[in-house]
């Protein structure tokens, strides 16, 4: 098994915990084929190392890292993993933080952060677009669309997120599928 370098496994950890959008699975999925491709971890390592991140609380991708960089590097690998993945992103945030509250004071920096929620907002709906079509091709297409428009509708009306799931997990103790 080829040994990482600690400046190899830091830029690894740093590019793709930084440049991977939608959590921490997406980044964890990246991380896997990268690492076992270079023969830095095995596919049992990996394994290893995503259960045990599964079943500690916190979040998952930190708890990925520091076992991964661990398996890779020992403690300083575990060490190098988490800050690489955190401190870029969190940078960030307080970055676009700062960024939104000035928002408020000047006029063209508020459209700004505008539009930019609302390029998220149809990201997201381009997401739930590419799913419902995913099941037109199944014949069972009314379904999945009325599910999507019912769940947009609920966060209309002021419902949260997560109050739109426990509803949709509900549903789903219910449902039987014909």
């Amino acid at each position: 098994m080829p040994r990482a370098s600690l400046r190899d496994l830091s830029l690894l950890f740093l590019r793709i915990g930084n440049t991977t959008l939608g959590g921490g699975e997406p980044t964890i999925a990246a991380l896997q084929r990268e690492l076992i491709r270079r023969g830095w971890l095995t596919p049992e390592q990996f394994g290893v190392a995503f259960a045990l991140a599964r079943i500690t609380p916190g979040t998952n991708m930190l708890a990925f890292s520091a076992a991964a960089g661990w398996y890779i590097l020992g403690l300083t690998g575990a060490l190098c993993g988490v800050l690489a993945v955190t401190i870029p992103s969190s940078l960030l945030v307080v970055w676009l933080t700062g960024i939104c509250e000035a928002g408020a004071q000047i006029a063209w920096l508020g459209a700004v952060v505008a539009a930019t929620i609302a390029a998220a907002l149809g990201i997201m709906a381009a997401a739930a677009l590419l799913l419902i079509r995913s099941q037109f091709g199944s014949g069972h297409w009314a379904i999945p669309l009325l599910i999507a428009a019912a769940a947009f509708g609920l966060r209309f009306l002021g419902l949260t997120p997560i109050e739109i799931i426990a509803l949709a997990a509900i549903a789903g103790l219910f449902w039987r599928q014909a």
